[in-house]
């Protein structure tokens, strides 16, 4: 059984159900409006926000506002590959930890997947791609933003308790000392 970190007004012992239940955004980045169509499609079930991209330029753009539980990206487009467009992603120091699976039709050789995974990849999937598969691997990225955002609510909840309880104790401290004080006056008295 959970106590309450605080009595104090508005004090709770479970954090706001909004942190795990609130929808995660999941960027989709392909330079096939068809492609982005059928991730949609694929992905719309888990009742998330999916943001499209259609370009390396225009994910990193959405990047610069938004934070992602997991990003799937297309390996060939043109300008910015799939993996430049990784690099640029793991060098930001907000975005560096979001998951990526590289999407891809154009090569399926052993290098280019290695390649994926040396920028960062978690996972590189072959088109014609399985959507039972990208659902559930989603799926389980978004469930772990929900418990990490879950669990900053909860870290935030016990430093803001840990800072009430040190402004109570210090007030604690300076009625004791005002008291002492003035009961050595009224001793003198």
């Amino acid at each position: 059984m959970a106590l309450p970190l605080s009595s104090g007004p508005g004090a709770s012992a479970d954090p706001p159900p909004a942190a795990a239940e609130a929808p995660v955004n999941i960027l989709l980045v392909d330079d096939q409006p068809a492609n982005l169509l059928a991730l949609e499609a694929m992905l719309s079930g888990l009742g998330q926000n999916l943001v499209q991209a259609a370009s390396g330029r225009e994910a990193l753009k959405h990047l610069l506002s938004l934070d992602f539980a997991v990003i799937l990206l297309d390996v060939k487009m043109p300008e910015m590959d799939g993996f430049e467009t990784a690099a640029l992603i793991r060098a930001r120091e907000r975005s560096r930890l979001t998951p990526i699976i590289f999407l891809t039709a154009a090569d399926r050789s052993e290098t280019q997947a290695l390649r994926g995974y040396a920028v960062g990849a978690v996972d590189y999937l072959i088109k014609p791609i399985v959507p039972e598969f990208v659902r559930s691997k989603v799926a389980v990225f978004v469930e772990l933003a929900k418990k990490s955002a879950l669990l900053a609510a909860q870290a935030e909840q016990l430093r803001a308790s840990e800072l009430e309880a040190r402004t109570l104790a210090d007030t604690r401290a300076e009625l004791v000392r005002d008291l002492e004080h003035k009961n050595k006056e009224l001793e003198s008295f």
